[in-house]
């Protein structure tokens, strides 16, 4: 399959660190890394970023190898990866959602 348009992957990732950080400050952590990242949503201490299908072992390494982030230590998990925002918000950022139950079948 030849086409000129890259094909891109989401990766999944949550963010453990002594406080909560901004997307600024993600932004210039990630603005460090090879290769180099798109950042496509943070909230919280989970995110997701965009790379290349030829650049996702990579991304990933280099999001594992962010050690220091606005001079304090934290440490990058990468959860999943996914061909499509939809998808990896939905596998790996969404919370399960618990309060709706099976629908039991009652005899009529």
């Amino acid at each position: 399959m030849s086409t000129r348009r890259p094909r891109y992957r989401y990766i999944a990732f949550r963010l453990e660190g002594p406080r909560a950080f901004g997307r600024n400050e993600v932004l210039d952590a990630l603005r460090s890394a090879m290769p180099r990242l798109w950042l496509v949503t943070f909230e919280g201490t989970s995110g997701l970023v965009r790379t290349t299908n030829m650049e996702k072992d990579a991304a990933i390494r280099a999001l594992n190898g962010v050690e220091a982030m606005a001079g304090q230590r934290v440490q990058i998990r990468t959860i999943g990866t996914s061909g499509t925002i939809r998808a990896a918000t939905e596998k790996y950022l969404k919370a399960p959602d618990r309060t709706q139950s099976r629908a039991r079948k009652e005899p009529l």
